[in-house]
């Protein structure tokens, strides 16, 4: 992880794409990568739950960005089972 600057969106992610998607929850995405990353530390139920409530206390009060954070729930939820397989093989 070590040079990586956004850290939102899938590790096959173009730098552009990552920059775009981490413009709110980067600091979110950045603790969700470590916890995708801690072998045996979180489930990736638990670690998709963190970054949920992660993003919810970066949204704060603002209803669009509490909606996107949703949205990138369910895409981490959908979606993040290479990545995590890829962390925890």
């Amino acid at each position: 992880m070590s040079g990586k600057k956004y850290y939102c969106g899938a590790w096959w992610f173009p730098e552009w794409l990552s920059r775009i998607a981490s413009t709110k929850f980067n600091a979110s995405c950045k603790i969700h990568d470590l916890d995708y990353g801690a072998p045996g530390e979180f489930s990736k139920d638990e670690a998709d739950q963190r970054f949920l409530e992660h993003m919810r206390r970066q949204a704060k009060d603002s209803l669009v960005w509490r909606n996107v954070a949703y949205i990138y729930y369910w895409l981490a939820r959908w979606f993040g089972g290479p990545s995590w397989e890829k962390e925890n093989a």
